[in-house]
């Protein structure tokens, strides 16, 4: 089948791995929770005026954590140096000037309830892993860098990246719509546990860099998180639009037979890689209606299949696999 015939959605939809593959389990008796700290209410407070007289309360409160943020995230360098108060005053105005801080208390006023925000996926994460521990959470300004700031026993989240996909800044500051549209405060727990099972499942150094291993290990990540989010709209897990992802579940069948009658799954090419799995407003393989890095969708079918006919392998069994090509074989995928 021509892969023009992909630029155009049918209504009917085929039935997608979300729908054979039951992630609903009841967690109502597990009692868990993510801690949260509202770094950014005390430190949006202090103006440079008075930094020096706040630093030991800060230090006293947050510990390594304020070193952490102010010499690795906002770039400010150590408090010791001489030129901290000029960096913090320059970081302070440019925050004022962009409305940050007002917009934060805003969008998320010091009563915001983070904790609830957080619940389901906790209470999954427990279910799974009930001897794991779950990172901490540090809310934080950062003067619209990177969104997400993790260690291996913190989460640190830029709020003033999660303003809603209206907020005027963003295309001023240049973000494309795409990105945009995952910069919600819906998307803080998706992108809590992506995170977090990207540091705690990293890409095995020994797997061979190719289109179906990098499907796959993409697959992966989003059964996790789907395991983790499951009431969540797939649309947001994937951070697609509606339509993005009605395509990607009508197309999964189209998509996967392109890429065998190619014979690109031992793609070893990183830009070939890259354009049929990563990030971007669409694929270009298949047109500017396509959803983003389908290969991974269809990287997400091989994981489904996968536990479907493997039930006794765990979740974590799943996430602890090093042999990707394993988890294809035995899937026995036909979507």
């Amino acid at each position: 089948m021509k892969c023009k015939i992909l630029t155009v959605l049918v209504l009917s939809v085929l039935v997608s791995c979300s729908t054979k593959t039951d992630f609903h389990i009841d967690v109502s008796n597990i009692n868990a929770e993510i801690k949260v700290s509202r770094f950014d209410m005390d430190f949006n407070v202090i103006n440079p005026e008075n930094i020096y007289d706040s630093l030991p309360m800060l230090k006293k409160k947050y510990g390594d954590f304020f070193d952490l943020y102010v010499e690795s995230i906002a770039g400010l360098t150590s408090t010791e140096s001489s030129s901290f108060l000029t960096n913090y005053s320059d970081f302070y105005s440019y925050c004022k000037l962009n409305s940050v801080f007002s917009d934060i208390e805003k969008t998320f006023p010091r009563d915001f309830d983070f904790k609830a925000l957080f619940s389901s996926g906790a209470k999954h994460y427990k279910y799974y892993f009930p001897n794991d521990s779950l990172p901490k959470v540090y809310t934080i300004i950062s003067g619209f860098q990177e969104s997400v700031f993790p260690t291996e026993d913190i989460i640190a989240f830029s709020l003033e990246k999660y303003f809603g996909v209206d907020y005027p800044s963003y295309p001023q500051l240049g973000i494309e719509n795409y990105k945009r549209r995952r910069m919600t405060k819906e998307m803080l727990p998706v992108d809590y546990f992506r995170t977090l099972a990207t540091i705690k499942y990293p890409k095995a150094e020994t797997i061979e860099a190719n289109l179906l291993n990098e499907m796959i290990y993409k697959g992966r990540l989003q059964f996790f998180l789907k395991s983790m989010l499951p009431e969540t709209a797939d649309s947001l897990l994937w951070g697609y639009s509606d339509y993005q992802y009605r395509w990607a579940e009508t197309y999964e069948s189209n998509v996967w037979t392109y890429l065998i009658d190619r014979k690109l799954l031992f793609d070893t090419n990183p830009l070939a890689i890259r354009n049929l799995t990563g990030e971007g407003p669409f694929t270009n393989a298949f047109g500017n209606q396509s959803a983003p890095g389908v290969a991974s969708f269809c990287g997400f079918g091989i994981v489904c299949s996968f536990m479907r006919k493997n039930p006794e392998v765990s979740l974590k069994s799943l996430m602890e696999i090093t042999d990707l090509n394993q988890i294809y074989i035995r899937s026995r995928y036909n979507p």
